[in-house]
């Protein structure tokens, strides 16, 4: 984990177009076909509700510890998608134009990412909590001399 880049942008291009994008195939979808689509554009909306409640809890975290909170450079597409829902999102909206039986398979899919990504950045906005609490700890222990055999 890295220190935090105080000049971070709070929410970035990319997060807005893929909330927005996916938002939009969601409702178009189940607007057009409610008794078929419902369920997974409600996954869809969910998921990303989710996801806006876990980059809430990581800045906090962010602020409150000064410890980067988010996933880089890692080869998962669960985690690769949290930061490019937007191309998860345009992947669903095409294959879902030429075949649309396929939307409720494609978007429970990507749903299903999308939570993974945001679960996965709690977990990890979980652990920096607990590793700083726990240095903290520490510290004031060394500090009143406790641990040190005496």
């Amino acid at each position: 984990m890295e220190t935090a880049r105080p000049d971070r942008a709070p929410i970035t291009a990319g997060t807005v177009l893929g909330i927005v994008l996916t938002l939009g195939l969601a409702l178009v979808f189940a607007y057009g076909n409610p008794a078929q689509n419902r369920w997974p554009a409600l996954a869809l909306v969910l998921a990303l509700g989710l996801d806006a409640a876990a980059r809430i809890v990581a800045r906090a975290v962010r602020q409150r510890t000064g410890v980067e909170t988010e996933f880089h450079a890692l080869p998962s597409p669960m985690l690769a998608l949290g930061n490019a829902t937007w191309i998860g999102a345009a992947v669903v909206a095409v294959a879902s134009g030429l075949r649309p039986d396929l939307f409720p398979l494609l978007a429970s899919a990507l749903a299903g990412l999308v939570a993974m990504g945001a679960c996965a950045r709690l977990a990890l906005a979980r652990m920096v909590v607990v590793i700083e609490a726990a240095e903290r700890a520490a510290a004031e222990a060394k500090k009143r001399g406790e641990g040190t055999g005496r």
